[in-house]
């Protein structure tokens, strides 16, 4: 009797052992501890038998199947800290930590496919979500400025111009992306356009240095920037902050995100502003909207869709002259002067994995934009005071406003087999635009402030035009040896402007209607020669143009005659890797510009556009970080630069070839010291510095601006769901000009902003 009464559990303890035997399955998903994202591609396998693994899918997702239960599951992914688990005690959820030594970096804006910085053959940065989550920025440059060779402009309230191998200045030599698109058409560039771009939707910034034009196309010659956006959290994940500060800012957001089955929603939506700052007339506005929609349709289908909404006004207060500067008297001459924007876009993304070999992209893409200023760079003095005419009390102005609207497709496809990997891709985008600008009679009183205006019926400009851009594009790579391999690419544009004026041949825009037409074929090529594993060597060589800017070539014209400027870039350099502590990324660039459009004085004093103009760019640029241990760790970022006029003859009396580019400091540099306390878990104490160095403030090199150095203090601490930060910028209250320029016998200046102590909470909770 007894041994019929055991012989159940025997039998029980040997189907357990049995079952132990075979082992166990272990479904999960893994995601980034900070934002709850899903993270594709993390390696997965066991401590005991490293042979027996997987990797994550699109979604994070993997399973292992037949685990012994007393074996160790690691999970590791590239910038994330190592996480290890018995096999019955994985979660269904891992969550990585980033890793704050972030030595080694998955880029995507290069090629379009993730790859590994070392795997790319031109000069490209990134910030990384762990870095926007210390630096806590309420503006863009506070985050570019940090890139090697990149100055980001403050023209005040989120406005700006850039200088990227490249002086100061206002011109389409850039191209700006949001996850790969152009957030502008090609002709309809705007040195303002990143006031377009939603800061509540970015994790992170990838910028490529030079021209890119063989995958980006037309603008991509001094950089490109590439805003990648948040993903769906696996989990549901909820976050709201805030941010004020002493001089009138102050911004507030929310966001929400979530997976359910095959479908993931991110939505985030920011207000920002300011009011009553210290500078007069200098008021702002921003609302921004972003959602996001991943869903899953296969194993090897899956669709990524955006709609991204930007609504934002500002006051326009100018540059000041010297008394006022250096004075630090901020009032305004200007009482009316605004900017806005409004700015819709919409892109749906199919990814199809044919295969291991195969893979396939194809995007569809929709743009509404509209920008409408009345500027005050537009207003001109009635008086002369060479000859004393004119009516010192009046001044003479114009309300403008430009749009597009877009439809547009772009479609790839890689193949990847062995040494060998091959893309092929087209784009098109159909853009038709519209710009008009009415005069206005302005009223300037006896102490030069322009108070008043009034509206006429006298058009300047009015006309629409229609823009359509096509190209086929494609690169190859090929491994020759496991230590060298080469990279090569094209891509070929066809431009054209449908061209319609509504105003007679007399008006100040009076171009004929007309169609014009450009095309291009933009090569590139480059190598790569890994010395060992933490040492390797790239050059590259790529061709670059532009066409001209709509504005340009109608605007204020009678005979439309420009063509696109070409620039032929050289470049090379070295990355280095030390014991998990130094890293260094080292290069320098040539960059020969031709045909170049400049503003022309013609013997009866009027001025038009007109191809005249060669430039060289050369530099040397270093990005250099080092982890002293756990807590410390410094960097070092800059460029050593020089822009010289080769050919700039803008008249018989004035030739400027031989002289150095006006707004081109020699020596732009970003340093910081960076401490994480390990008696204080998820603090961090940041002070950096900006150095600019002296630069010419007109082209005939007459005179200087003396440069600047401000210094920011970042103090955050994460309590669990909560993160409080203040940040300290310009924590010396240095007196300094963001450009300066000499124009017309007169020195203008942008005031840098005033020490502001920033103070922000964010709370998030899934």
């Amino acid at each position: 009797m007894k041994t019929l009464m055991t012989l159940p559990i025997v039998l029980w303890l040997a189907l357990a052992q049995a079952a132990g035997a075979r082992g166990i399955d272990i479904t999960a998903r893994v995601t980034d501890a900070e934002t709850g994202e899903a993270i594709p591609g993390a390696n997965v396998f066991l401590k005991e038998n490293p042979q027996k693994g997987t990797s994550t899918d699109i979604t994070g997702k993997f399973t292992l199947k037949n685990v012994p239960p007393d074996a160790t599951v690691v999970v590791s992914a590239l910038g994330y800290e190592r996480a290890e688990f018995k096999a019955t005690q994985v979660p269904y959820v891992i969550k990585l930590k980033p890793k704050a030594a972030q030595l080694e970096q998955v880029v995507l804006t290069a090629s379009g496919m993730p790859e590994r910085q070392k795997d790319v053959p031109v000069a490209i940065s990134q910030i990384t979500s762990l870095e926007l989550e210390e630096i806590n920025p309420i503006t863009l440059e506070e985050v570019l400025n940090r890139v090697p060779g990149v100055m980001m402009v403050d023209l005040g309230n989120e406005q700006h111009s850039m200088s990227i191998r490249q002086p100061i200045s206002y011109k389409s030599v850039y191209l700006y992306m949001e996850d790969e698109i152009p957030i502008r058409t090609v002709g309809l560039f705007n040195h303002n356009a990143l006031i377009e771009i939603n800061h509540a939707a970015i994790k992170k910034v990838e910028v490529i240095r030079g021209p890119y034009s063989a995958l980006y196309g037309s603008g991509a010659i001094g950089g490109a920037i590439n805003f990648i956006t948040k993903e769906p959290s696996v989990t549901p994940l909820y976050k709201v902050y805030g941010v004020v500060n002493d001089i009138g800012y102050r911004k507030f957001g929310a966001q929400a995100s979530g997976t359910k089955g095959n479908t993931g929603l991110l939505g985030a939506a920011e207000y920002s502003g300011r009011r009553h700052g210290y500078r007069e007339h200098s008021d702002y506005d921003k609302f921004s909207f972003f959602l996001k929609m991943n869903n899953r349709l296969s194993d090897k289908a899956s669709v990524k869709s955006v709609v991204d909404f930007i609504k934002y006004k500002t006051d326009m207060t100018g540059g000041l002259d010297s008394m006022y500067f250096y004075g630090r008297d901020y009032t305004s001459q200007y009482r009316f002067t605004y900017r806005k924007a409004t700015a819709l876009r919409y892109y749906s993304r199919l990814f199809y994995d044919w295969n291991q070999a195969n893979r396939s992209r194809a995007t569809v893409f929709a743009r509404y934009n509209v920008m409408g200023q009345n500027p005050h760079y537009r207003i001109k003095d009635d008086y002369n005071p060479r000859n004393g005419t004119g009516d010192p009390n009046l001044a003479h102005g114009e309300i403008n406003e430009n749009s597009f609207r877009s439809i547009g497709l772009i479609a790839d496809h890689t193949y990847e087999s062995g040494p060998f990997k091959v893309t092929a891709g087209a784009y098109t985008d159909y853009s038709p635009a519209s710009y008009w600008a009415k005069y206005i009679r302005v009223h300037k009183t006896d102490d030069a402030i322009y108070d008043t205006y009034e509206e006429t019926d006298s058009l300047l400009t009015d006309y629409d035009v229609k823009v359509f851009n096509t190209a086929f594009y494609g690169s190859a790579t090929y491994k020759i040896t496991d230590a060298f391999k080469v990279l090569g690419g094209f891509r070929y544009d066809y431009i054209s402007y449908n061209f319609d004026n509504h105003l007679d041949p007399s008006a100040f825009s009076g171009a004929p209607d007309t169609r014009n037409v450009f095309r291009a074929f933009t090569p590139r090529a480059g190598a790569i020669l890994d010395a060992d594993e933490h040492l390797s060597f790239y050059a590259n060589y790529s061709k670059g143009f532009r066409p001209p800017e709509v504005g340009e070539l109608y605007r204020g014209v009678k005979v439309p005659e420009l063509e696109p400027e070409y620039y032929q870039n050289y470049e090379g350099g070295v990355r280095l890797t030390f014991e998990g502590k130094l890293y260094a990324d080292i290069g320098y660039y040539l960059l020969r510009a031709e045909n170049e459009i400049i503003r022309i004085t013609l013997p009866d004093r009027s001025r038009i556009n007109k191809n005249a103009g060669r430039t060289t760019h050369r530099g040397l640029e270093f990005g250099i970080r080092y982890f002293v241990n756990n807590e410390w760790d410094f960097s070092v970022n800059g460029a050593y630069s020089q822009h010289v006029f080769d050919e700039y003859k803008v008249s018989e009396r004035r030739d400027y070839s031989g002289n150095v580019i006006p707004g081109s400091p020699p020596l732009v540099l970003n340093a910081q010291v960076r401490y994480r306390p390990s008696w204080w878990p998820g603090a961090w104490i940041i002070l950096e510095q900006f150095h600019v160095d002296p630069y010419y403030m007109d082209e005939a090199n007459t005179a200087k601006y003396e440069g600047y150095d401000i210094y920011n203090l970042r103090i955050g601490k994460r309590f669990d769901r909560l993160k409080v930060w203040l940040n300290v910028l310009n924590l010396t209250d240095e007196l300094y000009a963001t450009s300066a320029r000499l124009a017309w016998g007169r020195k203008t200046y942008r005031p840098g902003e005033k020490r502001s102590f920033n103070l922000g909470v964010s709370y998030t909770w899934d």
